[in-house]
């Protein structure tokens, strides 16, 4: 399927989101408390995919979880950080594989530019995690970028 918004031809369809993903490096250091993740603007779908690059580690057993401002665990559920590994991708509170089906991963609407978050309960000390934001826009002039 093809639409023309803001003059741009836009390429997607209803059961998978193509094209180049948005893209979000994230090394921790530290951090504690809420990580923007991306930037929404207007009315979007969203397949979000994190891959963990860096085994993540925290003295202070921080729990992670993916979402948005109003609902901070929509996404991914609260998961232990240490249970994040190299090579693993993370797509619930149980991650364990480095192959996974791309069923797994949901699509989901974000309206009125709802930013992508991630909420940490305590200090991840060390680790990165890529995320991998494939979306397209419902409403003229909508736009997901990295924050």
């Amino acid at each position: 399927m093809s639409t023309i918004l803001d003059g741009v031809e836009q390429q997607f369809s209803y059961k998978k989101i193509k094209g180049k993903p948005a893209r979000k490096a994230l090394t921790f250091s530290n951090d504690t408390g809420t990580v923007s993740l991306f930037t929404v603007t207007g009315d979007v779908v969203v397949r979000i995919v994190p891959i963990c690059k860096t085994n993540l580690a925290s003295a202070g057993a921080a729990n992670i979880e993916m979402g948005v401002s109003a609902d901070t665990d929509a996404m991914i559920a609260s998961t232990l950080a240490t249970d994040i590994d190299a090579n693993e991708i993370w797509h619930d509170a149980s991650p364990d594989s480095s192959i996974e089906a791309e069923s797994v991963f949901r699509e989901y609407i974000i309206s009125n530019g709802d930013d992508v978050i991630l909420t940490l309960s305590a200090q991840v000390d060390s680790g990165a995690i890529t995320f991998y934001c494939f979306w397209y826009p419902l409403s003229l002039g909508a736009s997901v970028v990295p924050a």
